[in-house]
């Protein structure tokens, strides 16, 4: 029986960087038996390591999901390629709407494995926020009032799985630097799917974090952006302003310790519950208390400082851009060599 591996996500677990991968190596991949399919599952269409506006589209376009030709097409293209393991990877596939349901008759037919990478809450609802909220204008403290607790319960988002395919199909990863093999996402994906990562691509790290005074200085401005999917505005800051707009070890944090507990509090029943169930050989709480040594949040007075600096460099490098630009219309090929001009 073939194996069919389902990445389901979760968000902020690195996604796109195994995604990425997928893209990358699929063809290396394919020569070690594992076979990632086309974003729409066709055979002539682009592979991208995603696979969630496939699954989208049933939603999207309130059609039912014919288990029968998605089989069909996953076992025609996997022996044309004579693999034996399909990866399908899609975040959503996470979200409550019944997805699992709809692929539970793929079980009759393929070893099939889910698997889902988890990270601590508080630094999921940061980065969720940061990613996603800020951009609808939600307020860090009524994003953390109306959601801690709920979203990001790894064992609700994982049970309806388990429901279909059993605890025995899940495959439970804690996405931490620490506990990933080689502390990368991807290379820890490949241990998942049991292949050599020697001479693989490593995208490394993507979608890294901003640091908390960028954040406060994006909170409550929605206007920044055209929608929660629209990065346009932090691609722009981080090629003017690089390094100083994203997160460092030493920055300080958008939770004190006392908020950080308050968050893990709300899950650790249903955290040890995760752990016991999908990490039996786990040792220790899923997520141990986190102390910052007493570092405080950002004040206003270091937000307002934050700011100007970031306009300042901003300014700056936007001069060097536009000083470099003038200097190139400055200079023309002439006999295989340059020359200026006058202006």
């Amino acid at each position: 029986m073939k194996r069919l591996v389902i990445h389901i996500g979760c968000a902020k677990g690195g996604s796109t960087a195994i995604q990425t991968g997928l893209r990358l190596n699929h063809e290396a991949l394919l020569r070690q038996g594992v076979w990632v399919p086309s974003e729409d599952l066709a055979p002539e269409s682009e592979v991208t390591g995603v696979h969630g506006d496939y699954f989208q589209s049933f939603v999207r376009d309130r059609k039912a999901m014919e288990m029968p030709d998605l089989r069909e097409k996953l076992e025609t293209q996997i022996a044309a390629n004579d693999a034996k393991t399909v990866v399908l990877s899609a975040e959503n596939l996470s979200n409550p709407m019944g997805f699992e349901e709809r692929l539970a008759p793929l079980a009759e037919h393929f070893d099939v494995s889910v698997v889902m990478y988890v990270r601590r809450q508080d630094q999921f609802l940061e980065a969720a926020w940061q990613q996603w909220e800020v951009k609808r204008g939600a307020s860090l403290l009524s994003w953390m009032i109306k959601c801690s607790g709920i979203h990001g319960n790894w064992l609700q988002i994982v049970s309806p799985w388990a429901a279909v395919f059993g605890d025995e199909r899940i495959v439970a990863r804690v996405y931490d630097r620490q506990h990933l093999v080689g502390g990368d996402a991807f290379l820890d994906f490949c241990s998942v799917l049991d292949v050599e990562a020697r001479d693989l691509w490593l995208p490394g790290e993507l979608n890294a974090s901003f640091t908390s005074l960028f954040s406060r200085v994006v909170e409550g401005r929605p206007y920044y952006f055209d929608g929660t999917h629209d990065d346009a505005f932090y691609a722009s800051v981080k090629e003017l302003a690089g390094d100083l707009v994203l997160k460092k070890p030493t920055a300080p944090p958008l939770f004190d310790d006392e908020e950080t507990a308050e968050i893990m509090a709300r899950y650790r029943k249903d955290n040890e519950r995760f752990r016991q169930r999908f990490l039996p050989d786990w040792r220790g709480p899923l997520f141990p208390e986190r102390r910052r040594e007493g570092r405080a949040k950002p004040s206003s007075r270091d937000v307002a400082a934050f700011e100007l600096e970031l306009l300042q460099l901003q300014v700056y490098n936007l001069h060097k851009k536009l000083r470099d630009a003038t200097a190139m219309r400055l200079v023309a090929p002439a006999n295989g060599t340059s020359r200026s001009e006058d202006p």
